[in-house]
């Protein structure tokens, strides 16, 4: 690869993104071609992140090509430098990558449909997790790193000795459950120390806005479109202080329908109820660990930081179903945190069926 370049161009992209399809092209594998030159990356915007792509979809050569790609890469020339290969992509919820640098600028190479067989990226952090919990081991930095976070956030834990990590398995529903007992179903990773006592993580990729699911949303509307005002969902969205009749005035609009409608009364929003919901949104007794582009986010969430994160929350914005959506969206905060949260049909449909709390 005889190529130098002082200032990357949008030219010197190109070349870039047409020689790795070259080279790629016995181990199936291309540049997207929607992003030939490479576009900037989805978390790390000061890189150029080229998404490799399978050619022929139903022969993953992705582990090939990953072998292939470290040669590739070492005897291309002088002007790459620095290359890592990458477990997750900093710009990828699941994917490996190679990362470098060439000609001044940090390139990110996402191997698309190839994480190891499959592998998604809460199998490979648990994998990780147990490595770097196993004395005398090649432990990963970044997973000490995490470690030392989980160890700062909760002093019990710190003192404790992990022997087992494993992927947590079994029911994810949260009705009739104790808020306090909510970790043992919100967790996604099980850690066990040497008391045989459990800890709970929910663990969230770099993409994981969304922290809870919440029932009720498929009341709101029967099958004929008319809001149900005494459903569990109307019930939810009078907490917020929604106004149903806007609601309906949205479907309706979408939907063609001039039927008349009775007048609904509109609720104020009630901080007490809301508390209550994120609350059941939020449960306890868990460790919170999301991805960043660099490093970790983490909190344990006992019933102080649950009151932090749940105490007089209020609703800065409703935005209600139009002709171009049919979603309603719900924002909010308070002094600890912003919240997004959205009532819409998760299987194509038109009315509501599904809600999500997401933190901004």
């Amino acid at each position: 690869m005889d190529i130098f370049y002082m200032a990357l161009s949008s030219e010197d992209y190109k070349k870039l993104g047409d020689w790795l399809n070259a080279v790629l092209l016995r181990y199936n594998y291309q540049v997207a071609p929607l992003a030939a030159s490479g576009k900037p990356g989805k978390n790390i915007r000061t890189m150029r992140e080229y998404r490799l792509q399978l050619i022929n979809k139903t022969n993953d050569t992705s582990d090939q090509a990953i072998q292939a790609l470290s040669v590739i890469l070492n005897n291309a020339s002088q002007d790459i430098k620095n290359i890592k290969y990458n477990q997750i992509s900093p710009n990828s919820s699941k994917f490996p990558s190679y990362t470098f640098d060439f000609s001044g600028q940090s390139i990110d190479l996402v191997i698309g449909r190839g994480a190891n067989r499959g592998e998604n990226f809460e199998t490979q952090t648990v994998a990780n997790l147990a490595t770097a919990f196993k004395r005398n081991s090649n432990k990963d930095a970044e997973f000490i790193k995490l470690i030392n976070q989980l160890n700062a956030v909760n002093t019990d834990f710190a003192s404790r000795e992990i022997k087992e990590v494993k992927q947590r398995t079994g029911s994810t529903k949260k009705e009739g459950v104790p808020i306090e007992k909510l970790g043992a179903i919100i967790g996604d990773i099980v850690l066990t120390d040497t008391t045989n006592y459990q800890w709970f993580i929910s663990l969230k990729d770099v993409n994981g806005e969304t922290f809870s699911s919440y029932s009720g949303a498929a009341s709101l509307f029967n099958a004929a479109g008319d809001l149900q005002e005494n459903s569990a969902g109307a019930e939810f969205l009078n907490a917020f202080g929604v106004d149903l009749n806007q609601v309906q005035a949205g479907f309706d609009l979408r939907n063609n329908k001039s039927t008349p409608r009775r007048a609904l009364p509109v609720k104020r929003a009630n901080p007490s109820q809301i508390k209550a919901i994120f609350e059941r949104a939020w449960g306890m007794n868990y460790f919170y660990v999301r991805k960043l582009p660099i490093g970790w986010k983490v909190f344990w969430i006992d019933r102080n930081y649950l009151n932090k994160l749940t105490s007089n929350i209020r609703v800065t914005e409703v935005k209600y179903p139009n002709k171009t959506s049919k979603q309603i969206t719900i924002k909010c905060q308070n002094a600890e945190q912003s919240y997004i949260i959205e009532l819409r049909n998760s299987k194509a449909g038109e009315y509501p069926n599904d809600t999500k709390f997401k933190v901004k």
